[in-house]
Formats: C-alpha cells, structure tokens, sequence
C-alpha cells in the first residue's frame, strides 16, 4: 500500500481528559503484561524532538491483520506515526519491531465498512466492548458515514518492519 497519506488537510485534534487521565496507570501495567483488551504500548519517534513516545493504543486484529485508527482525530501520536513510520509494539516483555502504513480516505472509509464493523463480532470479547463502546459513544460516524468518518480519523495498518 503506497498511497498518499489523506490526513495533510485533517484538523489537528486532542484526546479527551478522560482518557488521558488514567494513562499513566494503563502504560505501567501493560509495561508489566497485564492484558488491558486490545491495548499494547507503542513506542514511535517524536516528529520533532525524535525523542522516543510511548502511548497504550487499542491495536485492532481482524483476519490476521493489524491497525490502529486515531478514533479522537489527527492526534499527536498520528502525527509522530506519520513522520516515523518504525515503532515498537510490546505487551510485558513481548516486543515486535514494525512499521505503520497509513491508509488514504477511500481505503480507510473501506476498512472502517468492509473491515471493521463487520469484524466487531469476531473479536475478543474485551476488544468487541470496548469497540462497541468507542463507536456508540464518540465515533458514530464509522458506521453512520465511514467516508466522512475517514476525513477525520487516521487509520494506519501494522505490518512486520522489513
């Protein structure tokens, strides 16, 4: 997947205080390899400082394929992601060293439809309510209108670094 990344015109966003609040708490213990759903820590370079970003992000599985979907918007961590593409993904101490793929609007409003919502059903049951949760409560638009939805969302599909 080589297509240009469709985020250049998104607005930048923020992550709601609610869920920034407990992430301290959340990273420590996924640090130590306790299962949180679908979270693991992710480790990108800053797109500035190239100072090493640490972040629990909801890494979503479907038919053997990984993404991550900036569900608050075009936020820093989507912008770092995007600027350095390499990072680490661990759960305790398992690692894996790959590299993130941005999806461009038409492929992303595609995975959100095609992929995702009929995916919801076949994960986890941790991930399926948390998903469920997500998309009821702040991203409505992924099933109401997964073109506008991937306007405003970054989605990036994780694959094995080369």
């Amino acid at each position: 997947m080589t297509h240009a990344p469709a985020s250049l015109s998104r607005p930048v966003a923020h992550v709601p205080g609610y869920i920034r609040l407990p992430g301290p708490i959340i990273r420590g213990l996924l640090r130590a390899g306790v299962p949180i759903g679908p979270n693991r820590l992710v480790t990108v370079r800053g797109r500035v400082s190239g100072e090493p970003r640490t972040q629990a992000l909801a890494v979503i599985e479907i038919d053997g394929r990984r993404y991550v979907v900036g569900t608050f918007g075009d936020v820093n961590w989507c912008r770092n992601l995007r600027a350095n593409p390499g990072l680490e993904m661990r759960l305790g101490g398992r690692r894996e060293t790959l590299r993130a793929v941005e999806l461009g609007t038409d492929q992303a409003a595609r995975f959100f439809r095609d992929v995702l919502v009929p995916g919801i059903p076949r994960m986890p049951l941790l991930t399926r309510i948390a998903s469920r949760a997500l998309i009821s409560g702040y991203a409505s638009d992924i099933v109401t209108d997964p073109e506008a939805a991937a306007t405003r969302r970054p989605v990036f599909e994780l694959v094995r670094a080369s």
